[in-house]
């Protein structure tokens, strides 16, 4: 059963502010400091999600299949590339899937991200949380089916992921920091 926003911004308030006072501060906020032992102690099972993304790459041929874990984030990551395309000198748009598991609460995302390129050089990219293109749904389900599987964690409905919270996620402040960026990502399009 999927918390619901209120169990979730109690949740996010352990580990993040509502103020930015400790921001370009040497000592940590206690929030920090519990956010950094949380990490502490999933990073030694971070090899349970590699089996994860190891089950992916069989269950996505020709797929790739990236960590995208960074201890900044509220929970692990796992990134999707589509098959190759060749690079052409004209504008062209790649689609990335992305899904993350909270390490904070029991739930998951998966996301796309639109990137934007001209021959190698890269122009920007877009999250798009909704709805996944038709080409990466088959993909966006069996990432789905093996979190829950493995992890017994839910999906974060859309609207709750949306829901406005007033805590400072490093430089996401509010009115815009949502229980997305406080369980998952401040910077949901930045991947590589």
């Amino acid at each position: 059963m999927t918390p619901s926003a209120e169990e979730l911004l109690a949740i996010a308030r352990r580990y993040w502010r509502e103020d930015n006072l400790y921001d370009f501060r040497l000592d940590h906020s206690p929030e920090t400091d519990r956010f950094q032992a949380l990490w502490s102690e999933k990073l030694k099972e971070i090899d349970r999600w590699r089996s994860l993304l190891n089950e992916l790459r069989r269950a996505l041929p020709g797929y790739s299949i990236g960590n995208g874990t960074a201890p900044v984030n509220g929970g692990y990551g796992a990134l999707v590339y589509p098959p190759g395309e060749e690079i052409l000198d004209r504008p062209q748009i790649k689609w990335i899937l992305v899904a993350y598991l909270s390490i904070l609460a029991p739930v998951y995302t998966v996301y796309s991200v639109r990137r934007k390129f001209i021959g190698k050089q890269f122009m920007g990219a877009k999250a798009f949380m909704s709805p996944i293109p038709f080409d990466l749904r088959d993909a966006a389900r069996k990432v789905s089916q093996r979190i829950e599987a493995n992890y017994g964690a839910t999906a974060l409905p859309l609207e709750i992921a949306q829901t406005p919270v007033p805590l400072y996620v490093h430089f996401m402040k509010p009115p815009e920091t949502t229980l997305f960026h406080a369980l998952f990502t401040s910077e949901p399009w930045n991947i590589p």
